[in-house]
C-alpha cells in the first residue's frame, strides 16, 4: 500500500508541473484554466486508481483523496468539481466492485473539504497557508476512513485496521509535500507576475514618456536602449542609437565621459550638464540626470535628458546683460561720486569764502553803529529795529555757513566704527541743548541700555539736530514731551524719536530732508533749513534709512535706522 502511494504521488507531482503550466499558458482566462486544470486532475485521478493498492475485489485504495483535496485546495471549486466528476465516473462505472460507494463518498468528501479551505486560504494570511494545509490533509484522510464504514456487510472491521496507520501518517504527508510545492510554484508566479507588471509599467513609461531616456552600459558605454523621445531628440533610429557609443553623442573626451558615468553608477553625482550631438551636427546644451538601474542581473544607467539650450541662451544673455549694467553702474557710480565731490567741494570753498565778507560786513556795522552813536545817541524806533534786523541776519548767516560747511565734511568723512551707547548719547546730547536753553522745559523720555556699532561723532551730530527740532517745535505747547526709543521691524533694529510738538502736513514729507527746505515760518522757529539733511546724510553714510510721520498739532515722529 505504501509503494502504491508513493507512485501515486509521483503522478500528482507529475500533474503539478502541467498544471502550472496552464495556469501560465492560458493566463487571464481563468474560466479555460479552471476547466482544463480539472480535466488534468481528474485523469490524475484515474491514473491514480489505475495503479491502486487491492484490498480485494471491488475495494481499492489510492492517492485519488490526494489529488481531489489539492484539486479543489489550490484549483478552486470549479477545478475540483470538474476532477471529482471525472474521478467519481471512473470509480462507478469502470472500476465498479462492492466498494464503490465508500470510494465514490472519499471523492466528495476530498472535495467539500477542499472547497471548504479553498474560501478560507483566501481569505488567510501567507503565515498559516501551512496551518491550512495540515489541517485539510488531516480532515480528509479522517473523512476518508469514516467513509469506509459505507463497505457492505461490515467489511470496514477488516479493512480500517490495514489501512488507517497508513492513511493516517502517509497520506496527509504525502498531501502536505505535494501542496507545498504547489504553493511555492504560487509564490514563485506571484513574483514572476509582479516583475512582469513591473517590466511592463517600465516599458510603458519608457515608451511613452515625453522625455528623453536612455539606458547606458556603464562599463562600455554602449547605449543599450532608447525610447521614441530619444530617437525624435536625436534624429537617429532606436536601431541606429543602441548601435552607438555614448560618446558618439556626449563631446566631451572619452575619458571624462567615463568619470561621469562611475560617480553616477555610485551615486556620488546623478546630475550633469553635458553638450551632445544631434544627426544633424548640431551641438545642445542639456542636463542628464543619471543612476544606476538592474536588470536582468546586470547594472546600467539609467539617463533622463532634459535639453536646457534656451535656458543656457538665456543665462548668457542674462549675465551679459549684468556685465554691461554693472559697467554702466560702475560708470555713474563713478561720475556720482565726482560730482557730489565736486559740489562738496563747491559747498565747503563757498562756505569758506563767505566768512571774509561777512566778518568785514560785521565789522563795518559795528564801526558804523559806533559812528552814529556819537553823533546821535538817541536812536529812533526805526534805527533800532533795523540796527537788530542785520544783526539778526548775520548770525542767521554765520549758523547758514557752519551748517554747509558740516554738510561738507560729512560728505568726505571716514567713518570711524565703534560700539556706541546710544542711550548714554542721547542724555548727553539732551543735557547739552537744554542747557544751551536754560528757560526751556520738556519731558524727555531715553530708553536705557540702546547700543549700536556707529561713528560716535557723526551720530552725536545727527542726534543734536533730532533733538534740536523736537526741542523748538514742541516750544509752544504746554506740557511738551521727548521719547527717544527703539524697536525690531522686518528683522531690522528702528531707533526713533517722537514729541508732541505742532507735528506737520505728510503731503510736504518729501521736502523735509531737502537742504533749505522750511516747513515753518521762521519768524516763530528760525533755522537754516540744512539740519534734517545732515541728519539724512549721517544715517546714509552709515548705511539706513530715515523716514518721518505726523500729524498738525499733534506731534511727529522721526524713525532710522543704521544697517548692518
Amino acid at each position: 500500500m505504501v509503494l502504491s502511494i508513493i507512485q501515486n504521488i509521483s503522478i500528482i507531482i507529475a500533474a503539478e508541473v502541467l498544471y502550472h503550466f496552464l495556469s501560465k499558458s492560458f493566463s487571464g482566462k481563468a474560466y479555460l484554466i479552471s476547466i482544463l486544470n480539472g480535466i488534468l486532475f481528474g485523469l490524475t485521478a484515474v491514473l491514480a486508481m489505475m495503479t491502486p493498492f487491492r484490498f480485494e475485489s471491488g475495494i481499492i485504495y489510492d492517492g485519488r483523496t490526494i489529488v481531489i483535496g489539492i484539486a479543489t485546495l489550490f484549483g478552486g471549486p470549479l477545478t475540483g468539481s470538474m476532477a471529482s466528476a471525472i474521478a467519481a465516473s471512473y470509480r462507478i462505472f469502470i472500476v465498479g466492485g462492492s466498494g464503490y460507494l465508500a470510494g465514490v463518498l472519499s471523492i466528495l468528501e476530498a472535495f467539500v473539504i477542499g472547497a471548504i479551505f479553498n474560501r478560507i486560504r483566501k481569505h488567510s494570511k501567507p503565515s498559516q497557508e501551512l496551518l491550512l494545509v495540515i489541517a485539510s490533509a488531516l480532515l480528509i484522510h479522517i473523512f476518508m476512513l469514516l467513509a469506509q464504514l459505507f463497505l457492505p456487510n461490515e467489511r470496514w472491521r477488516l479493512v480500517l485496521p490495514v489501512i488507517a496507520p497508513v492513511v493516517l501518517t502517509i497520506y496527509p504527508i504525502g498531501f502536505i509535500l505535494v501542496s507545498a510545492l504547489f504553493i511555492e510554484a504560487e509564490k514563485s508566479a506571484r513574483v514572476q507576475e509582479k516583475l512582469q507588471e513591473s517590466e511592463e509599467r517600465y516599458r510603458k513609461i519608457f515608451n511613452n514618456h515625453h522625455t528623453v531616456m536612455l539606458i547606458i552600459d556603464p562599463q562600455s558605454g554602449a547605449v543599450i536602449d532608447a525610447n521614441p523621445a530619444a530617437e525624435a531628440y536625436y534624429g537617429y533610429s532606436r536601431e541606429a542609437l543602441c548601435s552607438m557609443n555614448i560618446t558618439d553623442i556626449n563631446t566631451l573626451n572619452p575619458e571624462e565621459v567615463k568619470q561621469g558615468m562611475a560617480r553616477a553608477k555610485q551615486f556620488r553625482k546623478n546630475a550633469f550638464q553635458f553638450r551632445h550631438r544631434l544627426a544633424s551636427g548640431e551641438i545642445r546644451d542639456v542636463e542628464v540626470f543619471s543612476g544606476p538601474i538592474d536588470f536582468s542581473g546586470k547594472e546600467y544607467l539609467y539617463s533622463i535628458v532634459h535639453d536646457i539650450s534656451e535656458k543656457m541662451e538665456a543665462e548668457r544673455k542674462i549675465a551679459e546683460i549684468n556685465e554691461n549694467l554693472e559697467k554702466i553702474v560702475a560708470k555713474r557710480t563713478e561720475a556720482l561720486e565726482a560730482a557730489n565731490r565736486e559740489l562738496e567741494s563747491f559747498a565747503y570753498s563757498v562756505s569758506h569764502d563767505l566768512r571774509a565778507p561777512l566778518r568785514a560786513i560785521e565789522g563795518f556795522f559795528g564801526f558804523l553803529m559806533q559812528e552814529i552813536a556819537e553823533i546821535n545817541p538817541s536812536l529812533s524806533d526805526n534805527a533800532r529795529h533795523y540796527q537788530e534786523r542785520i544783526r539778526f541776519n548775520i548770525t542767521k548767516m554765520n549758523l547758514l555757513i557752519d551748517d554747509l560747511l558740516n554738510l561738507s565734511r560729512i560728505g568726505t568723512q571716514e567713518l570711524s566704527l565703534q560700539s556706541v551707547d546710544m542711550s548714554e548719547l542721547a542724555r548727553e546730547v539732551a543735557n547739552e541743548l537744554l542747557s544751551e536753553n536754560p528757560g526751556r522745559r520738556a519731558a524727555i523720555t531715553i530708553d536705557p541700555a540702546m547700543t549700536c556699532i556707529a561713528d560716535k561723532a557723526l551720530l552725536k551730530v545727527a542726534l543734536t539736530n533730532l533733538f534740536s527740532n523736537a526741542l523748538k517745535y514742541t516750544s509752544t505747547v504746554i506740557q511738551p514731551s521727548i521719547r527717544f526709543s527703539s524697536m525690531d521691524k522686518d528683522n531690522e533694529r528702528v531707533y526713533f524719536i517722537k514729541d508732541n510738538g505742532i507735528g506737520f502736513d505728510m503731503q510736504y514729507a518729501g521736502k523735509l530732508f531737502t537742504p533749505f527746505q522750511k516747513l515753518h515760518s521762521d519768524k516763530r522757529y528760525p533755522g537754516t533749513g540744512i539740519g534734517l539733511s545732515i541728519v539724512r546724510r549721517v544715517i546714509s553714510k552709515h548705511g539706513g534709512k530715515i523716514w518721518a510721520e505726523a500729524v498738525p498739532d499733534k506731534g511727529a515722529t522721526f524713525y532710522f535706522t543704521l544697517g548692518g
